[in-house]
């Protein structure tokens, strides 16, 4: 069970109306998309919503307290999160309900195996929050951290495009983030500093609340795609 999955379990939350859900949801199944991704629609602003809008990604969005939070304060920015706990999604579809926010979606899949629908510098920016450390020997493969996701990022980036990554987990961000992302010569820190301490966005997810609570320090890195 992973972390997320493990909070998700103390949230009742029955699913939302039919109607809520054909709104903002799409429901994709791995085997799927793994046997013929050319049958789904590519990630790109026009075809998610109709309109040439600025487009913001987050990977792992959970029940979207960062994401709806986003949406509602850049109505002329669209946002999309992908998650794979559907409970999660349930939380943060209602969020988005209940502000009536026509500018964000929801994807239920593993994002890896969205990689081949992300179109060229589609995005202008990507944030990775939390993701699950998945750092014991059997549990590797969910390992989302590794150079297919910094070639997909970079690709989906539009020049320029910012990156956000923060995390919880000090092994992980020290052993395998900084490390990876500092080998790679396509992506900047915004910062002078090596790596940021805390985050303070306006609305924290449960998940970032739950951890902060137990003392764990918050690790972030915020880089830009060169051109």
């Amino acid at each position: 069970m992973t972390r997320k999955s493990f909070l998700m379990r103390f949230v009742k939350n029955e699913p939302p109306d039919d109607a809520t859900l054909e709104k903002y949801l799409l429901h994709w199944h791995s085997k799927d998309l793994y046997q013929a991704p050319e049958a789904f629609p590519r990630l790109d602003s026009t075809t998610l919503f109709g309109k040439e809008r600025p487009l913001h990604l987050e990977i792992g969005c959970s029940t979207g307290e960062y994401l709806c939070m986003l949406a509602a304060k850049n109505p002329g920015t669209n946002f999309l999160g992908v998650e794979i706990n559907l409970k999660s999604l349930y939380v943060a579809i209602r969020q988005a309900a209940d502000r009536s926010l026509d500018n964000i979606r929801f994807i239920k899949a593993p994002f890896q195996h969205l990689f081949p629908l992300l179109a060229p510098q589609s995005l202008h920016a990507i944030y990775l929050h939390f993701p699950d450390p998945s750092l014991r020997p059997k549990h590797r493969k969910r390992q989302i951290l590794n150079i297919s996701l910094l070639n997909a990022i970079y690709t989906a980036l539009v020049p320029g495009g910012l990156w956000s990554i923060v995390t919880d987990n000090e092994q992980l961000f020290m052993s395998t983030i900084l490390p990876l992302v500092e080998a790679d010569s396509r992506f900047k820190k915004v910062h002078p500093k090596r790596y940021l301490t805390g985050f303070e966005p306006e609305a924290k997810s449960r998940y970032q609340l739950y951890w902060e609570k137990l003392g764990a320090t918050i690790y972030r890195l915020v880089l830009n795609r060169e051109p």
